[in-house]
């Protein structure tokens, strides 16, 4: 009940105050026909992702902070990956192009 309470007074306070809440894209995804992934020996290296056969690859950075996984389970970024895949699901940085997660 106190949490209900909580909650009513912080909304009448924010709609008395007039506050606005927006929304701001901080990550984008692209579910990928094909994504080849370009390695060098540091675990630093890149990402051509489309999103159709027709639609242009969109390169983005893929360091060892990067989440990879492959098949679900989780796998370091490195020359392991490093070949042509047939889909996945990158999740980046809009302002960095940083790929922050890889599912292969």
């Amino acid at each position: 009940m106190k949490f209900l309470k909580f909650v009513a007074l912080t909304a009448g306070l924010l709609w008395h105050m007039g506050a606005h809440a927006e929304l701001v894209a901080i990550q984008e995804a692209i579910e990928a026909y094909e994504i080849n992934v370009v390695m060098n020996g540091t675990g630093d290296g890149y990402a051509l992702a489309r999103s159709c056969a027709e639609c242009p690859s969109v390169r983005l950075d893929i360091d060892q902070q990067t989440a990879v996984t492959v098949d679900g389970k989780p796998v370091m970024a490195g020359k392991n990956i490093e070949k042509d895949w047939s889909g996945g699901v990158v999740i980046y940085d809009i302002k960095t192009n940083h790929v922050v997660r890889l599912h292969l």
